[in-house]
């Protein structure tokens, strides 16, 4: 267990620093092409390690809203409370875990955030409709494992900075294609070429090659 957890943890910390880089040459290159000088790399520093630091701490937040999840209630979902209750007497974590529920008909949880004093388990209405007690008992067991192993956390910062990074180039490409930089059509179709050879940069396929090899928090 321990070893996982180390193995997770180290993970996580090259995510952010892959992340950290990446952004950082996106927005050193919009820089560079508004001929913002020396400010240039001051600016993309900035932004960069602002939006790691946002994503990172907000990563829960973020997945729980692109799910439209609620959160759990005693009066809607007291088998669910009760079952996390109970886990707890032998669960080993330090906080309990968050309870939140997705409407959604397809029978699926998941474990996210970023460490275990900041962990939510998700599950489905249909999770919570098609499972007896003692299934969902073991399904929710199965994602506090998750949470001990410090899965959430490498899950959480791939899913959240892979697409940030994702929204952010395809935004920038956009930008440079229609409206471009330059002063005047040669320096405007330069511009649109660098951009197009920046999308060579595989970066998110190298990401997800963690994503899915080990963040299994999704069943």
């Amino acid at each position: 267990m321990f070893r996982n957890q180390r193995k997770n943890k180290i993970e996580s910390g090259v995510i952010v620093s892959i992340f950290t880089i990446v952004i950082t040459l996106i927005v050193y290159y919009v820089c560079h092409a508004f001929k913002l000088g020396n400010m240039s790399i001051v600016i993309a520093l900035m932004f960069s390690i602002g939006s790691a630091f946002a994503t990172y701490y907000n990563c829960d937040k973020i997945v729980l809203s692109m799910s439209r999840a609620r959160p759990a209630t005693k009066e809607e979902d007291l088998k669910l409370v009760n079952i996390l209750d109970a886990l707890m007497v032998t669960a080993n974590l330090p906080v309990k875990p968050k309870l939140y529920v997705v409407d959604d008909p397809q029978p699926n949880a998941f474990a996210t955030g970023r460490n275990p004093q900041n962990a939510v388990i998700c599950v489905t209405t249909g999770l919570l409709e098609k499972l007896e007690y003692y299934e969902l008992e073991g399904v929710i067991a199965h994602e506090m494992s998750h949470i001990k192993n410090y899965d959430i956390r490498l899950s959480a910062v791939v899913s959240v900075m892979v697409g940030f990074v994702v929204m952010l180039s395809d935004m920038i490409s956009r930008m440079i294609f229609w409206g471009g930089f330059g002063d005047n059509d040669r320096d405007s179709e330069s511009s649109r070429q660098r951009c197009f050879n920046v999308n060579w940069i595989d970066i998110p396929n190298f990401i997800s090659y963690f994503w899915n090899t080990n963040a299994t928090c999704i069943i």
